[in-house]
């Protein structure tokens, strides 16, 4: 198909990390990707029988990309709050876990994918169980992602995960991509990482497919050195005296560019710089951290010195929503109050965070922009919402991005050049079917 996509304002950072802004804007889409963008009166010469989408209240923007999740767990979402990490993991979701099939794993999937499209997210990166199922999913309601190869030690094999790269990396209309998923250094041992790590880099030298990550949970909780000293011990693992995850990974060689690191919570002065000096790329999930107690990364001094940082909602369960725009207005209000400064972090850099910081994390060329060429991920938000009023100033809409708009405001929604969302609701998927199948499953999972 062959869009032309109008609206009040158009707002991205560019390749080069420029912020853009135009007025009365334009963008052509065919095919998959966005062949001209500029203004109205620019462009409109080049449109020859373009489906318009759009009007003069839409704000255009990337699609916005969560950089880790757990898509599939919609079906746990509400029935285990209010509870710290540990008890949650090991007493409520993994019992759980232990009862899903493949099955259990699309439809929650899918109801995920559902969720993510309706409020302007058209890429994320999951990882959970079934990874083919998921990615079916994810496929299905038209989104881009990555899926999960496991690894947890003395549960998953290595075998089973090769076989997962190669038969989902790069497949699905190449909109599906694989990392190599290491729990954490509390689940997985040093040994382990070290494994993986050599595949990846024998991998991503030998294939002319995109690269492969390891993507992994760490220094999430206060515990973490002393659960994976356990573990790793336990596991007849010789462990090195370092004082925190960070540092553990990094002494065993396997922190490096290809790693999309999760929450970074408890992290030291000393450990942001080792981040930065390994090119580390993190993915922040402040709203979930919050919920589950686990206390707060430092947002501020890692996004001053690390180069590859993007958002995350974590779960379904453990945020209970994936509306990215729910994590990004807490974010941009938490820090302020906790640090007393309301120019701490600014609604740009929030904005870009959301946008071109999540596709530099997950290292996918293309998205988080709307540059001439790039790939057609493009959402438009009603501006025209009492909560977004007034908006004819595009600082405003740029502030209004951080703190006052709402998943519920997308519009429209293409993914890959495809219009998966118009006028808010979803093209070619019958959502109540899904929401029942979800309602089933989790019933039937819980009743046991």
């Amino acid at each position: 198909m062959e869009y032309g996509i109008r609206g009040r304002l158009a707002i991205y950072y560019d390749t080069n990390s420029k912020l853009q802004i135009i007025e009365d804007p334009l963008i052509i889409v065919e095919e998959e990707k966005i062949v001209e963008i500029g203004t109205y009166d620019e462009k409109r010469s080049n449109l020859s029988g373009h489906d318009i989408i759009g009007d003069s209240n839409q704000l255009l923007i990337p699609g916005l990309v969560n950089c880790h999740t757990h898509i599939a767990m919609t079906l746990f979402r509400g029935i285990a709050d209010d509870i710290p990490l540990k008890s949650w993991l090991e007493d409520h979701i993994w019992p759980l876990e232990a009862k899903l099939v493949d099955e259990d794993v699309y439809q929650g999937a899918l109801l995920g994918s559902i969720e993510s499209a309706l409020s302007g997210v058209t890429a994320v990166n999951s990882m959970y169980w079934y990874p083919g199922f998921e990615a079916k999913a994810i496929s299905d309601i038209g989104l881009r992602g990555y899926v999960a190869a496991p690894i947890l030690s003395g549960i998953t094999s290595f075998e089973d995960a090769y076989d997962i790269i190669e038969k989902h990396h790069h497949t699905l209309n190449e909109q599906i991509r694989v990392t190599f998923s290491l729990h954490s250094p509390y689940t997985v041992t040093i040994e382990d990482f070290q494994k993986a790590h050599q595949y990846i880099l024998d991998y991503n030298e030998n294939n002319d497919k995109p690269d492969l990550f390891i993507h992994t949970h760490l220094a999430e909780s206060s515990t973490e050195m002393e659960d994976s000293k356990k573990f790793n011990e336990k596991n007849d693992q010789n462990y090195p005296d370092v004082e925190t995850p960070v540092e553990l990974l990094d002494s065993i060689g396997v922190l490096d560019d290809k790693m999309i690191a999760a929450h970074c919570i408890h992290v030291t002065g000393k450990d942001i710089k080792i981040l930065k000096e390994r090119g580390t790329r993190l993915s922040l999930n402040p709203l979930s951290n919050a919920k589950l107690g686990n206390h707060m990364p430092p947002f501020p001094d890692i996004i001053k010195e690390v180069d590859r940082v993007g958002l995350g909602t974590d779960g379904p369960s453990s945020n209970n929503t994936l509306d990215l725009f729910d994590t990004i207005r807490f974010l941009a209000l938490y820090y302020k109050g906790f640090h007393h400064s309301p120019t701490i972090i600014k609604s740009q850099e929030i904005f870009k965070l959301a946008t071109l910081g999540g596709a530099k994390v997950l290292n996918w060329d293309g998205i988080g922009t709307l540059e001439k060429g790039s790939l057609a991920d493009i959402v438009t938000v009603n501006l025209k919402k009492p909560h977004l009023t007034p908006s004819k100033n595009p600082d405003y809409v740029l502030n209004h991005f951080a703190y006052s708009m709402k998943g519920s405001d997308v519009s429209n929604v293409l993914a890959n050049g495809s219009l998966i969302v118009q006028d808010s609701t979803l093209i070619n998927r019958d959502i109540e079917s899904t929401i029942e199948e979800v309602e089933k499953i989790t019933q039937r999972l819980v009743s046991k």
